[in-house]
């Protein structure tokens, strides 16, 4: 059930009234959290929900002997191998794959999330969920359960407690909730569904000229975006209708200066998770610069295969870690530059998303190559080569702008003004924009693109 949909407005308004109507708040948005997941099918639900009981047993068994967190980590990433890797694994190793795998809804971010938990808690760094229900809701709140956050015990656990025992505070955020919504909509299907024919286009038939090659990947890099950031701010608002407070997990990407600053503002909560539990732990097995290195770019190749089971990905997340590495070792005489640093910055992260786009390695390359002047064997020119081009431009500058003036939409000053705003009139007119941009006809069906992930 994906969030720019009809039936999840429906959803939404059903679950809300029996949020306002009846005392027991954390059973209506748990059940309400089984029946969104359940639209996933049978299956899904079922190793959803075996995957929770299995890890709400475990963390018993961490409390008395941490030696456990080992067998349970092994459940927990044997699970995401075998659903999400193994035709990868098995064509890698060069065996025959006679079944397309189809991955379950969310299951990187849960599993990534109950791995966590089980880390922590083995460090001291979060309490036990004694309650079944409790825990369950800690993974399956629908605002955060297919596409993250990937929330920490201690910024959503003592939420899940106080919301079943009664004690959350009121819900004084309505007004922005309702425009996080919004703006997340507007993101998604006025922006991001809009460029995705022609971003299909390009990199279906490949680009015939580095013009339009540069375009594709510009308008690629918005696509997704607008597309994953429109998804967050939903989430976010999603959260604060409930009064729960999920984590911010974009600060204006694109403005950053240099690779580590962009992966401190980009999907901050996987870049976040990678730090704390897959680069520490590998950096600390060795003291040596030069491992500590090694350690980054195999943390970063991990995490470009958490986003897909491809070699193009791998590529992609080394390519991260070396673009990293190099700013360390060099990132002395780029700092003078200040903001001129911005346009490398912003071009490795084009060049390395064609990897993330592609299909294969190879295309990817061929693609590289048509940006830089290589010949191509493609056909897709830029659309309209007269006034087309011109709109093209103009609605790129629009992008950029948007993706500029969000740095407002967090600040305190915002948040009081909506609180000043509050009232029937205010919400009436947020919930009444948002129910018309579902109302929009649609060419296709766009999924938001990390629901694959």
């Amino acid at each position: 059930m994906s969030y720019d949909t009809l039936y999840f407005a429906l959803f939404l308004a059903v679950t809300w009234a029996a949020f306002a109507v009846l005392p027991w708040h954390g059973p209506v948005l748990l059940a309400a959290s089984i029946a969104f997941y359940a639209v996933a099918g049978i299956r899904d639900s079922a190793l959803a929900a075996t995957v929770i009981l299995v890890n709400y047993g475990f963390q018993f068994l961490i409390l008395r002997n941490r030696r456990w967190l080992y067998p349970a980590l092994v459940f927990n990433i044997g699970v995401l191998a075998y659903f999400k890797y193994r035709v990868f694994l098995e064509t890698a190793a060069g065996l025959d794959v006679f079944q397309h795998l189809v991955i379950p809804l969310g299951i990187s971010f849960y599993i990534f999330q109950l791995s966590a938990f089980l880390i922590d808690l083995s460090r001291g760094r979060a309490q036990p969920f004694y309650s079944l229900p409790r825990f369950a809701l800690f993974k399956l709140f629908f605002g955060q359960l297919v596409a993250g956050p990937i929330m920490r015990w201690r910024q959503f656990g003592p939420q899940i407690h106080r919301l079943f025992d009664g004690t959350l505070p009121p819900r004084r955020l309505i007004g922005i909730a309702l425009g996080l919504c919004l703006v997340g909509l507007v993101k998604k299907v006025v922006f991001a569904d809009s460029l995705a024919p022609i971003v299909e286009a390009i990199f279906h038939n490949g680009p015939r000229d580095a013009a339009a090659a540069w375009l594709g990947i510009f308008l690629f890099s918005s696509q997704v975006y607008f597309d994953f950031s429109g998804y967050s701010d939903i989430a976010l608002g999603l959260g604060y209708l409930f009064g729960l407070r999920l984590a911010v997990n974009f600060r204006q990407p694109f403005a950053a200066l240099t690779p580590q600053d962009f992966w401190r503002r980009w999907h901050i909560t996987l870049s976040f998770w990678i730090r704390d539990y897959l680069f520490t732990p590998l950096a600390r097995l060795k003291r040596s610069r030069a491992w500590q290195e090694i350690a980054l770019v195999i943390a970063l190749a991990l995490a470009g295969l958490w986003h897909g089971a491809n070699w193009t990905f791998i590529v992609w997340g080394v390519g991260w870690g070396l673009a990293i590495l190099l700013w360390h070792t060099v990132g002395h005489r780029l700092s003078p530059l200040g903001r001129a640093q911005w346009p490398l910055t912003f071009g490795i992260w084009l060049v390395l998303l064609v990897f993330f786009r592609s299909s294969d390695l190879a295309a990817a390359l061929r693609y590289i190559a048509t940006m830089f002047g290589g010949s191509s064997a493609g056909t897709a020119p830029l659309p309209d080569d007269g006034a087309g081009g011109a709109l093209i431009a103009l609605g790129c500058a629009g992008l950029m702008a948007l993706h500029w003036t969000e740095g407002y939409l967090h600040t305190q000053r915002t948040v009081l003004l909506m609180r000043r705003l509050e009232g029937p009139l205010l919400r009436a007119l947020l919930a009444g924009l948002a129910f018309w941009l579902l109302l929009l006809p649609k060419v296709e069906e766009n999924p938001f693109i990390y629901f694959r992930f």
